[in-house]
C-alpha cells in the first residue's frame, strides 16, 4: 500500500484479535466499525410499499447519482454497483415530492445486498429509510432473494435503530485499523 502512495490500511474481523492487537501497538487507530444486519425478505414485504415513495431502477436515475455524490459516495464506490453481476436495481425515494433518498441493491444466490443508502438529513426521521428498506425487500423477493442484508458503520446510531426497529438483527461486525 506505502508503494502505491497509499495509507494503510487493514481490515480486521472476528478471529483477527492477534493482528489487531500488535496493529493497535504500532499506532493504528480503529476506523469505521461496522455492524452486519440481515432479515428474511419476508419480514419487511409484509405490506405493500406506499405509492410514489420509492422506485427501483437501473440504470440509476441522474437524481440518484446527485443524492449519492451529495453524500460522498463518489465515482468509485459507484464503479462498485455498476460491477455488480446479476440482478441489481437502485431505489429513489420521495418525501413531500422531492427526492428523499437513494440506495443500491443487488443479489447473489438467494441473498440480497443493500448498499450506499443515503437519506438526506432534512428527510431523515419521516419514514424515507423503512421505505428504502421496504422497497429494497419487495424488490429482491421479486428477483428470488430470501434474505436481505447491509452493512452500516456503527457511528450511525439512527441507521442502527431503524434497521432494528424493521425486524433486522445483527450478525456480525468488522473494523479497520489505520495508520
Amino acid at each position: 500500500m506505502q508503494a502505491l502512495g497509499q495509507s494503510p490500511l487493514f481490515m480486521i474481523r472476528p478471529g483477527d484479535e492477534t493482528l489487531d492487537a500488535a496493529l493497535d501497538g504500532r499506532g493504528y487507530r480503529v476506523n469505521d466499525p461496522v455492524v452486519l444486519y440481515h432479515a428474511p425478505v419476508s419480514t419487511l414485504t409484509d405490506k405493500p410499499l406506499e405509492l410514489v415513495t420509492a422506485f427501483t431502477t437501473y440504470p440509476p436515475l441522474a437524481i440518484t447519482n446527485d443524492l449519492w455524490q451529495e453524500a460522498g459516495i463518489g465515482a468509485g464506490r459507484r464503479a462498485v454497483m455498476e460491477r455488480a453481476k446479476g440482478p441489481k436495481t437502485t431505489i429513489l425515494a420521495r418525501n413531500k415530492d422531492q427526492p428523499a433518498g437513494a440506495a443500491f441493491v443487488a443479489i447473489y444466490d438467494s441473498i440480497a445486498m443493500i448498499h450506499a443508502i443515503e437519506v438526506p438529513e432534512a428527510h431523515r426521521r419521516q419514514g424515507v429509510g423503512a421505505n428504502i428498506l421496504r422497497a429494497a425487500a419487495h424488490w429482491a423477493q421479486d428477483n428470488g432473494a430470501t434474505d436481505l442484508t447491509l452493512a452500516v458503520t456503527r457511528a450511525n446510531t439512527g441507521a442502527n435503530a431503524l434497521y432494528t426497529s424493521k425486524g433486522m438483527t445483527v450478525v456480525g461486525n468488522y473494523h479497520y485499523r489505520i495508520k
